[in-house]
């Protein structure tokens, strides 16, 4: 989902499955980093933000097309297909002008990531989170929503306190500095689960954590299908994201869509109830001090129309004296 049509920063999610062995990813173009606009193969109006995530989002895709089923990924590899296209796209689209500008918050082609990949085995399931910047990946069952994916932020914020007091990324794929893509494993899973990757504008414009677990059930909850299911998402999404939104998501180890939702939202996140309970009384005290203030600011003024005569008499008599 485009904030802004035909400039959304976000690439188009990812989502592979190859036998047994499934992908989901999204990218995130950082924009305060990479606002400068370049020459490219999609036009020379895009910023390098717009062009880092789709360069790196097709070097990934390509990446794991070759390599998912075979299970033999590495960080290592990774990082070296991501730097290898974007040193492919420096050399192809030279920058006309060498700019002046040195500071750390500007990057050559800022993107985030944050992968999931899930393998099937007579085992169980194992699951591999691969992210650089504030993407999130996440690990979903029966009990809920967890999010595997650490953010690399300046500050150490947990994910509740980084959305009250949004810190700065401190790690994120680029061209022109040293990056990490950081990586955890999870392993054997046994139950039903999906997995899920996100960028900012899906999760970062709710009140907290928990609001996203509990839009995501509830969605599923009332939808017939997966279409069905994707568009309340979107729209969900849409209604309180002020970025663009990208989400991918892989269910595994349940044969339909109905058994699918009646596991998967079993257990709802009881405690958003209450939250919304709350903020409704929050809303209505404001609404009641809000008349209150009109109410007091009236009264002021008519008390005060009415006591300045007196209080102003000899002001008001030296006034007409000199006139």
């Amino acid at each position: 989902m485009e904030k802004k049509e035909g400039h959304g920063e976000d690439a188009p999610p990812l989502l592979m499955i190859k036998g047994k062995s499934g992908a989901v990813c999204v990218f995130d173009g950082m924009g305060g980093a990479g606002a400068a606009t370049c020459d490219s193969d999609y036009g020379s109006e895009h910023t390098k933000a717009y062009v880092a995530s789709r360069i790196v989002a097709s070097a990934v895709e390509l990446y794991l097309a070759n390599h998912l089923s075979t299970d033999d990924i590495t960080i290592e590899d990774l990082k070296a297909v991501i730097l290898r296209r974007l040193k492919e796209e420096q050399i192809k689209f030279p920058p006309q002008t060498k700019s002046m500008l040195r500071t750390k918050l500007v990057r050559e082609y800022p993107t985030t990531m944050a992968l999931v990949t899930i393998i099937e085995s007579i085992d169980g399931i194992r699951i591999d989170s691969y992210w650089a910047g504030d993407s999130h990946c996440y690990l979903w069952t029966k009990k809920g929503i967890y999010q595997i994916s650490k953010d690399d932020l300046e500050e150490d914020n947990d994910p509740m306190e980084n959305l009250r007091n949004d810190a700065a990324i401190s790690n994120c794929i680029c061209a022109d500095r040293d990056f990490q893509i950081n990586h955890m494993q999870i392993e054997p899973l046994k139950e039903p689960i999906a997995i899920i990757s996100a960028t900012d504008g899906c999760f970062g414009y709710f009140p907290t954590p928990m609001h996203f677990e509990d839009m995501l059930k509830r969605c599923l909850r009332q939808s017939k299908d997966e279409d069905d299911w994707k568009n309340r998402v979107m729209k969900r999404i849409q209604e309180v994201t002020g970025d663009d939104a990208s989400l991918s998501i892989i269910g595994v180890g349940v044969g339909s869509f109905g058994k699918f939702k009646n596991i998967m939202t079993a257990q709802s996140v009881s405690c958003v109830g209450r939250i919304r309970e709350m903020e409704s009384n929050i809303s209505c005290q404001k609404e009641k001090l809000a008349k209150m203030q009109i109410e007091y600011e009236k009264f002021i003024k008519r008390e005060w129309d009415s006591y300045k005569q007196k209080y102003m008499k000899y002001l008001n008599d030296e006034s007409d004296g000199n006139a």
